[in-house]
């Protein structure tokens, strides 16, 4: 009677995107609501990866989130890219990029709260929301 071994190969492979918060910038002036205020700042990334050991990466992007209004903004790659080296670099707010994202809120730079798109004036301190 003949024997026959049958050998299974399983590969890992795929492709995953990435997020690191590199840390808080301090002092940044908000493109907003125009606080001075503090930020995290992230990395984000997609990747390939082979035995979930990345191989190839590309696409990498940097943000700025916020603490006054919780806004997000795209970071200038070159200041990215510094920030990862040294983090007490300074964001200044032309390298910052507003990310235009459809939202169902209005911001109340007043009192700092989002409101429902709908209303016209907040209902919080009654400021004037429209544009």
């Amino acid at each position: 009677m003949k024997r026959v071994v049958v050998m299974f190969f399983f590969v890992f492979f795929g492709i995953k995107d990435k997020e690191i918060l590199l840390g808080n910038s301090n002092d940044i002036i908000c493109p907003q609501c125009g606080e001075v205020t503090s930020g995290e700042v992230y990395k984000t990334y997609t990747y390939f990866h082979l035995f979930l050991i990345p191989l190839v990466k590309w696409n990498r992007r940097y943000f700025v989130k916020t603490n006054c209004c919780k806004r997000v903004y795209m970071l200038n790659p070159e200041v990215g890219k510094q920030f990862e080296k040294d983090s007490n670099i300074v964001i200044n707010k032309g390298d910052l990029e507003i990310i235009e994202v459809y939202t169902h809120m209005k911001y109340c730079d007043h009192c700092r709260v989002n409101v429902p798109n709908e209303y016209q004036y907040c209902p919080y301190c009654g400021k004037d929301l429209r544009d």
